[in-house]
């Protein structure tokens, strides 16, 4: 099992990413939208002839100060008429089409992450643009299955990796292996770490049993 760095920490430092046409923009654009500090990587991939995103969105808060906003529909500094939770897929896709208008290759987000105080929620690609068309409901998701996947809110995991998936082998997050015709849905498992003091404790979460069960996490880059 491959093992992720422990804790979250406040991201500090200057951002780190290759020259591409539009990026500061959207940069700015997550951090006002977000209200985060953003680290961004680029990733070209001469192959499928497109450069990848991948976004670590840095808060200075928990993930239930984040919900709450989420769900009242009030995130960070903005006040939506309109429901919040359709906003968030709505804001992403438009600065992704801003930057797609103004980049040399077609660009994509790869995998987000949200990095809160006392979390972590690791959004990987499944298709293209699933990142942007999904943002939304994954964390409508993370709300309704809050109080399950933290054992009655007694656990915190230190991480959250959406999704993970299960094949004739294993189980194991997707990542760049998962592609543009892939069945996988980002509402059928979760993977999930917990802190243990001396160690770390994986656990698979099935969105549709609403319980955690101990399997291996293989992550697969």
């Amino acid at each position: 099992m491959s093992s992720p760095n422990k804790r979250n920490s406040r991201y500090k430092g200057p951002k780190t990413y290759v020259a591409t046409d539009g990026l500061d923009d959207f940069l700015k654009v997550l951090e006002k939208y977000f209200f985060a500090t953003a680290k961004v990587q680029c990733k070209q991939d001469f192959h499928n002839n497109r450069t990848d995103l991948i976004i670590h969105l840095h808060h200075n808060f928990g993930i239930a100060e984040c919900l709450r906003h989420f769900n009242d529909g009030n995130w960070g500094s903005y006040d939506f008429a309109e429901d919040c939770q359709s906003s968030i897929s709505t804001k992403l896709a438009k600065a992704l089409e801003t930057l797609n208008q103004e980049s040399t290759y077609p660009t994509d987000i790869l995998e987000l992450s949200l990095h809160f105080e006392d979390t972590s929620i690791i959004i990987s690609r499944l298709f293209k643009h699933s990142i942007t068309e999904q943002a939304s409901d994954i964390l409508t998701a993370v709300g309704k299955h809050f109080v399950y996947f933290t054992k009655g809110l007694t656990e915190m995991p230190y991480e959250i990796f959406v999704p993970v998936f299960e094949d004739t082998a294993t189980v194991g997050t997707s990542g760049s292996t998962q592609e543009e015709d892939s069945p996988i849905s980002y509402f059928d498992y979760w993977g999930l770490y917990f802190d243990r003091g001396d160690g770390q404790e994986a656990y698979i979460y099935s969105l549709h049993q609403k319980k955690l069960y101990e399997e291996s996490i293989f992550l697969f880059e």
